[in-house]
């Protein structure tokens, strides 16, 4: 249905003037909108997100250069058979927090990366090793969201087109049957898939030994995916007392291979929960493919935080030719792993296979324009609406505060207010600080520039903004304990209400302020004291939420925050 016009052509309510909008007007504001958009997607264009405003064109038959994030990589490379994005050890890792900048990986990112690529007319499809769900959340709270997180995370690599995901021993330790009742019983993409795992009737329509690839756009190739535990993962999961059993992974794997054979698989993959670590006469996953030369491709795990920027290459002993890829990714998936196919017209050696490490950085943020209907964006704000309509918060159960356990009465926190009274040297260094802003940041969270709302309905971005979410009469929201909102001083040194009761009293008072420097300190001893401060902080100020904490970051900080009494 169209807008109603009046005889002069403005548009207004039938049968009256528009009131200010004469036909100039009118098209001087049509005018300014259309050039408001050129210059909005040019500057799309500019960062090389401009896809986000279209669909991919399946037309495209060019390769042009890389521009914007991807400038930096695929230099050297021809457009592919097909382009494989491999990913590890995601380790419930969802987003970045957005604490601090720049933080590396998160999902919404790594899609970007994948519509990149398909937008250069590359077939693209993807493999994650495993580790999926986190085992510990942050601040030591209990797992309360690893299930849900990992059902998210599965719904978005759906959306990225993955073919297959591996089972390691963070699936095991859930355990693997909740885990796959939370997404596999519901959803067959990706697939899990595990080549040894046994009693498989347990996990019916859940789990296959292997996976072949749906047709690929744009590629005729066919594609194979399989996994299996290395020696020292099948021995995490045996001391973790897993019900979950595993079989012989030679011979599952020998299994597997002709299976793939007679369905006539070009590119055979294996996802190797095993470490790459050296030991005398080489590593698990290093054996692992001189046992299977017919994967051409196999992602192994790292015991490193940090990805490796080249893969390891097993050669032909006698012609010197490579033979197979073994590649690693480091944890929570900040680093994506990319494999180009090329087919070589060689029987003996049908593929050549190139790498590159992709770091998941700001630059592959969503321009604010695009935000709208970004489907991963979209998941994680239901992720996080989730959280807030099924109360997560209220799920937590409450420890003890070390200085609570044995105590009558038991001390409670009573606010960052109730100490102003005595402490006005204090609440004026308090006051002036972020400490004192934390739960809004929450509020007003942002990440990449773009509003992620309802981050004060997630708890384990709660604990480390309020006071005393994990312990027993802690922040448990804002409608609750208002006044145990944001980092004060009780998130420091413990529950206050025996000290502000008898402020007096020595014992509360050393029980208070553990920190507080003797009056004959030596430098050692001030070294130890800042240090056990420093560990203190780090529980939320950790490397993950605070990028700027190590190299002297506290030594850069705590004089923003110190507040003992002149």
């Amino acid at each position: 249905m169209t807008e109603p016009t009046n005889q002069d052509g403005t548009v207004g309510e039938a049968g009256k003037p528009a009131v200010g909008k004469t036909p100039s007007n009118r098209r001087r504001r049509l005018f300014q909108l259309a050039a408001l958009g050129l210059i909005v997607v040019s500057g799309l264009a500019g960062t090389g997100l401009a896809w986000l405003l279209r669909p991919p064109d399946a037309s495209d038959d060019k390769d042009p250069k890389p521009t914007g994030p991807l400038a930096p990589y695929f230099k050297d490379w021809d457009k592919p058979e097909v382009a494989i994005v491999l990913t590890a050890d995601q380790h419930g890792y969802l987003s970045p927090c957005g604490c601090s900048e720049p933080q590396q990986g998160g999902l919404e990112r790594r899609y970007n990366l994948i519509q990149l690529l398909k937008n250069r007319g590359w077939p693209v499809v993807a493999v994650d090793l495993g580790n999926v769900p986190q085992v510990e959340a942050p601040a030591k709270l209990p797992n309360k969201q690893g299930l849900i997180k990992y059902r998210y995370a599965m719904r978005a690599m759906k959306e990225m087109g993955y073919i297959a995901v591996g089972i390691g021993d963070f699936e095991t330790a859930m355990p693997l049957t909740r885990l796959l009742d939370e997404y596999a019983l519901q959803e067959p993409k990706p697939r899990v898939v595990s080549a040894d795992l046994l009693e498989r009737d347990k996990y019916p329509d859940e789990t296959q030994a292997w996976q072949q690839a749906d047709p690929i756009p744009g590629s005729n190739l066919k594609i194979g995916v399989t996994a299996a535990l290395g020696p020292s993962i099948y021995e995490r999961v045996q001391k973790n007392n897993s019900p979950v059993k595993f079989g012989n992974s030679r011979a599952a794997l020998t299994a597997v291979l002709q299976e793939m054979d007679a369905a006539k698989v070009d590119l055979p993959i294996l996802l190797y929960m095993g470490s790459v670590m050296q030991k005398p006469g080489g590593s698990e996953a290093e054996a692992c493919a001189k046992a299977f030369p017919q994967f051409p491709l196999i992602v192994a795990m790292d015991d490193s935080d940090l990805a490796r920027s080249t893969p390891l290459w097993l050669t032909d002993p006698k012609t010197g030719a490579k033979t197979t890829m073994l590649t690693t990714l480091g944890h929570k998936a900040k680093a994506v792993g990319v494999v180009g196919v090329y087919r070589t017209g060689n029987a003996d050696r049908p593929f050549e296979l190139r790498y590159q490490l992709v770091e998941m950085s700001p630059d592959f943020a969503t321009p604010a324009a695009a935000v709208k209907g970004h489907p991963i964006h979209d998941l994680m704000a239901e992720y996080a609406k989730e959280l807030k309509d099924q109360n997560y918060l209220e799920q937590y159960p409450k420890a003890m505060h070390p200085d609570q356990v044995g105590q009558d009465p038991m001390p409670k926190y009573v606010g960052t207010q109730r100490c102003a009274g005595c402490h006005a040297y204090a609440m004026k260094v308090w006051e002036g600080s972020h400490h004192a802003h934390a739960y809004q940041t929450l509020v007003d969270a942002k990440l990449d520039g773009n509003p992620t709302p309802n981050r004060q309905y997630d708890a384990e971005c709660v604990v480390c903004h309020t006071v005393g979410f994990e312990y027993v009469s802690g922040f448990q929201s804002d409608k609750k304990t208002l006044k145990l909102e944001n980092v004060g001083c009780e998130s420091c040194h413990g529950p206050g209400s025996r000290h502000y009761n008898a402020p007096d009293d020595p014992v509360f008072q050393a029980q208070m302020n553990p920190w507080k420097a003797k009056p004959d300190e030596k430098p050692e001893e001030k070294k130890a004291r800042l240090q056990r401060i420093d560990d203190m902080c780090q529980r939320c100020h950790d490397s993950e939420n605070d990028v700027h904490w190590t190299n002297g970051g506290f030594e850069r900080n705590w004089p923003q925050v110190e507040h003992k009494t002149p």
